[in-house]
Order: structure tokens, then sequence, then C-alpha cells
């Protein structure tokens, strides 16, 4: 078995989200079941081979049939999320010696509860915590 290596790419992500709830039919024969996902059929057409040569899908019952999970699959799903939570964590701890410098502590109570669930980014909570708006102009 191949181990993949290098971070999958969004689609790939979710694709193999969706593929850990349930199996999907084969894009070709039922686009709507990926659109339903908010995933494009031709797009996953075009990651398939990648997807299958890499042993993290497989087809079962033949190109007409449904795609799947494999092991290697759910290791790299796991691998990725965990590389996320790492990251996330990472952030927030970076942000409280942010806000131990003295951040109101409503503010920074908000900031720090989006950083944490991944609404923010490190910089958009940096930036709420200076100006009561994130670099998009929301708060």
């Amino acid at each position: 078995m191949l181990v993949p290596s290098g971070q999958l790419s969004p689609l790939q992500h979710h694709l193999l989200q969706e593929l850990d709830l349930c199996d999907l039919p084969a894009p070709e024969r039922a686009p709507e079941s990926y659109l339903a996902r908010d995933l494009d059929a031709d797009e996953i057409r075009d990651a398939l081979p990648t997807l299958l040569w890499s042993g993290l899908v497989e087809r079962r019952g033949g190109d007409q049939g449904s795609l799947a999970l494999t092991p290697l699959g759910v290791a790299a799903l796991r691998t990725a999320e965990c590389d996320e939570l790492a990251a996330r964590l990472s952030a927030v701890a970076s942000f409280a010696d942010t806000i131990s410098t003295g951040a109101a502590p409503r503010s920074a109570g908000l900031a720090l509860r989006r950083l944490a669930e991944g609404t923010w980014t490190l910089e958009q909570a940096k930036s709420y915590i200076r100006t009561g708006e994130t670099d998009a102009g929301r708060s």
C-alpha cells in the first residue's frame, strides 16, 4: 500500500470526510449525491484516479458501483484532522500570549472562542483585540 505524503487538498479532504460517513455511488451514476454534499461530481471524477492510485479510496462493484474509504484513506483523514487541530491549538497558545498583555476580557474571550472553533485565524483574533474588528471587517 502506498503511504500518502503531503497534505490532502480541500476537495480530497471533503470527499474523504463524506466517505467516512458512508459509501457514495460512482459520480457518473449519481452526480446529485455529490451536489447534495456540496461536491462537484466533475471535480470528483478528475480527482478520482489519484485517489484510487494512492489507495485512499476504492471502487466497489466496478466502475458504476460505489466509492468507499479504505483503511489508508481513514488514516490520511485522521492525520489531516490531527494536523488541523494541532495548528489550531498552536494558534490558541500563541494568542494566549498576546492577550496576556492586558486585552479587555470580553473581547479577548470572544476572540479566543472564535479562534478555538476555527472560525477565525490567529491574525483575525489579534486584529479584533487591537481594533475591535477582524481583517475581514466583521466583529
